[in-house]
């Protein structure tokens, strides 16, 4: 248990059980693995996980309210869950499986797969979890809208250890009656020698509503009486629990899930000279740009940009999001009228341009073919669009796995048969262990440069000599965990209106900040928003 997750306003009996049961509920060096309870053979409950975190470090319970995400206990992502400390957003530190899917271990079907990402929520034992693979053809479980009161019966679900077994292979329920409910938290106590166990963690805690059941909370805290290997002299089986029933944390569940499901575009989309959030839903496929607003001060010497609200222009690209065996799009004014148009790479190699006609793309034409290996995944190239030739058109940038690039010049219905422009970048194709490549206008002449992001974090820009690009400066360093997802993303567009491409920095909690260009380095600036 966490003694800096103890809450100022429940009664004290729920508030001393926080503050003494701050390591047994979770931490032991072997797997602590259920609730003091009946094993729960019912499949209505298949949407409870087994977490596994390291090698036998660790073990912990959850549930699935999306088919990539699941919610457990941010105390699980710790070293010393007694020490009040949340986890980093991002990669877990150990590797991480989840099971799901399974009421006993033993089963076959369900999912097991690896925790990519957690993101945290602040001053709550509450996190989510990305899963690797989505778990389709599981129930998620619905999260509750109504508040917990005192005196409801709710059951509580986990793979941890029950009054004789150390490590059962079996999920395990018990009912707890609520004691309080506020701050965000809830007390409760087993009824019938139920107790939250070590591995409990995290695990769901339901209510049945209309012959369904639905989320309330996640067991965070507990006096485990009657659990395998606690003191025998021990009979409590009070526990605080983490609620996600209020709307705080239903709206950062909804946001966590809305931001890291989409691809993020920056492009000038209405000609204002600004960059604009172009954002791509992964499931749903909508296209929904949300234009810059001009740089406001908020107060002396503190500039800050901010994005309008979203506006739908289109739908159906969920098969174009850059993703193993899907196609991709771009964003780039095509047609020289100043506005980002749509570009559409299908995984059959065919290439066609949608242009912007205000509030939405048109049907598009076809304008090359051929460029299935060159879609930016393990394996393949890489392409790009940029204005190389200052001509206002974007053109398309070829970057091949042997490391060479080559421009194809825009001749208004197609790209040319293209030139030769640097080699030696096989290294730089952004993919897992490698650099990126990002080609916008740096030093504002209207050409497009280079922009080379080494696994050392360190930026430097190739200025475009018209054939070429120069052998660079140095810029900015310390991005190496700035390399693409489930990492943060960095991405080049001008936000000031100057004409120079600013560093867009995208953390993994979907948070947006910019760096602003100066000529030789990108400044820290106020200012980000999320998306």
């Amino acid at each position: 248990m966490d003694r800096s997750r103890t809450t100022r306003t429940l009664p004290a009996r729920a508030a001393a059980a926080a503050l003494l049961l701050a390591a047994p509920l979770l931490m032991t060096a072997t797997p602590a693995d259920a609730i003091v309870g009946p094993a729960a053979s019912d499949a209505g409950y298949a949407f409870t996980a087994r977490i596994d975190i390291g090698d036998h470090v660790r073990a912990c319970s959850g549930a699935l309210v999306d088919p990539r995400w699941v919610v457990t206990a941010a105390s699980c992502f710790v070293d010393d869950p007694a020490a009040g400390t949340t986890p980093a957003p991002g990669k877990p530190a150990q590797k991480t499986t989840v099971t799901v899917g399974r009421t006993a271990l033993a089963d076959t079907g369900g999912l097991v797969t690896e925790v990519t990402e957690v993101v945290p929520y602040q001053g709550r034992d509450l996190v989510m979890a990305r899963l690797a693979q989505p778990a389709t053809g599981i129930a998620t479980v619905p999260l509750a809208t109504t508040a917990p009161a005192a005196g409801e019966t709710l059951t509580a679900a986990g793979f941890g250890r029950t009054g004789s077994e150390w490590s059962p292979l079996a999920l395990h329920t018990g009912t707890f009656k609520v004691d309080s409910a506020e701050d965000g938290q809830m007390a409760v106590t087993g009824q019938n020698g139920a107790a939250v166990c070590a591995g409990d963690a995290g695990g769901p805690l339901v209510r049945e509503k209309d012959g369904k059941l639905e989320l309330v909370a996640v067991n965070s805290r507990s006096w485990q009486g009657g659990c395998w290997g606690t003191d025998p002299s021990e009979t409590r089986t009070g526990a605080v629990s983490t609620r996600v029933d209020d709307s705080a944390a239903q709206q950062w569940m909804k946001e966590t899930r809305e931001r890291l499901r989409q691809v993020v575009h920056t492009a000038d989309v209405n000609g204002d000279g600004l960059s604009d959030l172009v954002i791509q839903g992964v499931d749903d496929g909508n296209i929904t740009v949300r234009t810059a607003k001009a740089k406001v001060t908020v107060e002396p010497g503190r500039p800050t940009f901010r994005f309008n609200d979203g506006v739908h222009w289109s739908a159906g690209w969920s098969n174009f999001t850059g993703q193993p065996g899907k196609g991709r799009l771009y964003f780039a004014d095509i047609n020289g009228d100043g506005k980002a148009d749509m570009i559409v790479h299908g995984t059959d190699g065919d290439i066609s341009v949608r242009l912007n006609k205000g509030t939405y793309f048109d049907g598009g034409t076809h304008w090359s073919a051929g460029w299935a290996n060159f879609l930016g995944q393990e394996g393949k190239g890489r392409l790009y669009f940029a204005d190389i030739n200052g001509d206002a058109k974007a053109d398309m940038i070829v970057h091949g796995t042997d490391g060479d690039i080559s421009v194809r010049l825009n001749k208004g219905t197609y790209f040319d048969g293209g030139t030769h422009w640097s080699a030696g970048w096989a290294n730089f194709l952004g993919q897992e262990g490698k650099g990126r490549l990002y080609f916008a206008d740096i030093n504002g002449d209207a050409k497009a440069d280079m922009i080379v992001h080494g696994t050392d974090g360190d930026i430097s820009v190739r200025l475009n000599k018209g054939t070429y690009f120069d052998g660079g400066t140095h810029w900015s360093a310390g991005w190496a965990n700035f390399l693409g997802h489930p990492k943060g993303s960095l991405y080049f567009a001008d936000v000031t209106g100057d004409g120079r491409a600013d560093l867009w920095v995208q953390s993994t909690d979907g948070r947006i900040a910019t760096r602003e260009n100066t000529g030789t380095y990108f400044k820290i600036v106020d200012g980000d928003d999320w998306i």
